[in-house]
């Protein structure tokens, strides 16, 4: 009786030290639940050590948790901070998730935003991957909440609360900064401009519209159909905005270039050199940089209000 037991206790020995996944798989991993932003029930491990992001929002918001070495991947567009050009890539620019390449990463969650289809989420729990979703934020409020959130799965609660509570108090300081101004400028966003007689541009129902108005401006989108839309020349002509904001700077499109489209010139906005470029991924991300996007609109719109 003894030597069989010893043969046995040979035999898991040696197991364990070929296949050292026999071992690992027989520990039982606790997890929790969470309902995430589609009122999934999604199960997470107690301790998480490893994320998949598929929007740069999420990998901003992770990263400024102090988590960024949890991140084994991300999506394509996520290049902030320049060390996250180093994690491997699980989408193209033109594909969506590389399943091989996420069971290859095995993480323990992939936060997906509303970029990621509902095929794409139901692809990726076939494989017994773990999928949270995240909705956009419409607002600093929603924001946030959403920040406590993935804190929360990730177990960086105190960095959560932290880091909204410095948000929070910038919002508030650019708040306080406006609670004067009366000049309501009427502004352009120019989002897409590749057709000049016919750019592309933020609506209402947006947060670059939300951030335009708590920077003390009118958002000219919010008279267009659409959380994104199209406005003739003409009917930009008719408006006449105060204020351009170049949110396609990064391609190329400059104050100079803006002046000399044709009909262009005879905008208040360029006969007052009020046009300026903005990076776009400050307010096009609903992370928290969008804290910083606030900070930058409201300067540009208002510098006295600002020391």
């Amino acid at each position: 009786m003894k030597r069989i037991s010893f043969v046995l206790i040979m035999i898991f020995s040696v197991l364990v030290s070929v296949f050292p996944a026999f071992a690992q798989n027989t520990v039982t991993v606790e997890k929790i639940k969470y309902i995430d932003d589609l009122e999934r029930e999604v199960s997470v491990p107690s301790e998480v050590t490893s994320v998949v992001t598929l929007a740069p929002s999420l990998t901003e918001t992770i990263y400024f948790l102090g988590g960024e070495n949890l991140i084994k991947g991300t999506d394509a567009n996520s290049d902030y901070p320049e060390s996250i050009s180093k994690v491997k890539k699980v989408t193209s620019w033109s594909a969506g998730p590389d399943y091989e390449m996420l069971l290859a990463l095995a993480p323990d969650i992939i936060f997906a935003s509303e970029m990621t289809t509902l095929e794409e989420v139901s692809n990726m729990e076939k494989l017994g991957l773990t999928v949270y979703c995240v909705k956009n934020p419409a607002d600093f409020d929603e924001l946030f909440e959403s920040i406590l959130t993935i804190g929360g799965v990730i177990g960086k609660e105190d960095e959560a609360v932290e880091l909204v509570e410095s948000l929070s108090d910038r919002v508030d300081a650019v708040k306080d900064a406006m609670k004067d101004c009366e000049d309501n400028s009427l502004v352009f966003y120019e989002m897409d401009a590749t057709d000049p007689t016919k750019p592309w541009t933020a609506g209402k129902d947006t947060f670059i519209s939300s951030i335009i108005s708590l920077s003390c401006g009118t958002n000219l989108g919010d008279e267009l159909e659409g959380s994104w839309a199209q406005i003739g020349l003409e009917a930009l002509i008719k408006a006449d905005p105060d204020v351009i904001l170049l949110g396609d700077a990064a391609y190329g499109n400059s104050p100079e270039a803006v002046a000399a489209r044709t009909g262009w010139g005879d905008l208040s906005a360029v006969k007052n050199n009020m046009l300026f470029e903005f990076d776009d991924n400050l307010v096009s991300r609903p992370g928290p940089r969008l804290v910083e996007g606030l900070e930058v609109i409201a300067g540009l719109l208002h510098p006295e209000c600002f020391d």
